[in-house]
């Protein structure tokens, strides 16, 4: 991998996580660019293998799928799973499946460094209550963007970049070495990862019936029908509106 490539990577992974507000705040930046399908793409774009990025990334985002960040608490962070994981299979030319078991472990990790950041943060408060307290906008405002930005930049650019710089070329040699058995092991637990991220999502929709319809629905669309994915999504799409729209109306909420 290529400086610029590793710095490319690793600037979007910092403008992606879950701490930066720079690509539309949390709503944008880290539940759109964040996810690894989006990571895959960006990853595949820098490395010029576009079609083996976005089919890996949306490998591992098949195990993520139902993964969600209440109140801040993260179990696994995407994030680097996305663009680190990525990344390196691109780099080591490793299958889809194996890459999720590259992923799952930098996620892992990827948590401590959250918590390292939110950590961090929590010694800062004092002082930003201080100078809110003393009407001082310059201090608080480099207390609350300026401050924490750099922190976490230090903590997720710097340690990706040198994951990726250094990392990748000793990756190509450690696949290099691995036994052919244990790989075909690796490629079938990672093979078997995102069925467990498609039954977390099950999980999340039995409890509300009314959405598990969307999922058959679709289901039956490209296994029966055989549409293009993005032809269900436009149809997806289309009926969310209908139904976020017509509760709203019934509710009063454009009258």
């Amino acid at each position: 991998m290529t400086f610029l490539q590793a710095v490319l990577i690793a600037l979007f992974a910092y403008l992606a996580w879950i701490a930066t507000p720079w690509l539309g705040g949390q709503g944008i930046s880290y539940h759109v660019f964040g996810k690894p399908l989006v990571a895959g793409l960006i990853v595949g774009l820098i490395m010029g293998d576009v079609k083996n990025g976005i089919i890996i990334g949306a490998t591992i985002n098949a195990l993520y799928i139902g993964a969600v960040t209440p109140g801040g608490a993260m179990a696994s962070d995407i994030n680097i799973a996305g663009y680190v994981g990525t990344a390196l299979a691109l780099s080591t030319g490793v299958s889809a499946e194996m890459a999720v078991s590259i992923a799952v472990p930098l996620g892992l990790v990827g948590t401590f460094v959250w918590q390292l950041f939110a950590t961090i943060n929590s010694f800062l408060v004092h002082k930003t209550d201080k100078y809110a307290a003393e009407g001082n906008v310059a201090k608080l405002t480099f207390m609350t963007l300026g401050l924490p930005q750099m922190i976490a930049f230090v903590l997720r650019f710097i340690p990706v970049f040198l994951v990726l710089y250094f990392g990748a070329s000793a990756a190509q040699n450690i696949v290099q070495f691995i036994p052919e058995w244990l790989t075909k092991i690796i490629t079938v637990i990672g093979g078997m990862l995102p069925a467990l991220g498609m039954a977390v999502l099950l999980k999340m929709l039995l409890s509300t019936p009314s959405l598990l319809g969307y999922f058959i629905l679709g289901f039956i669309l490209i296994a029966a029908l055989g549409l293009p994915i993005f032809t269900v999504a436009l149809i997806g799409a289309a009926l969310a509106m209908i139904s976020t729209l017509g509760k709203a109306n019934q509710e009063g909420v454009y009258s």
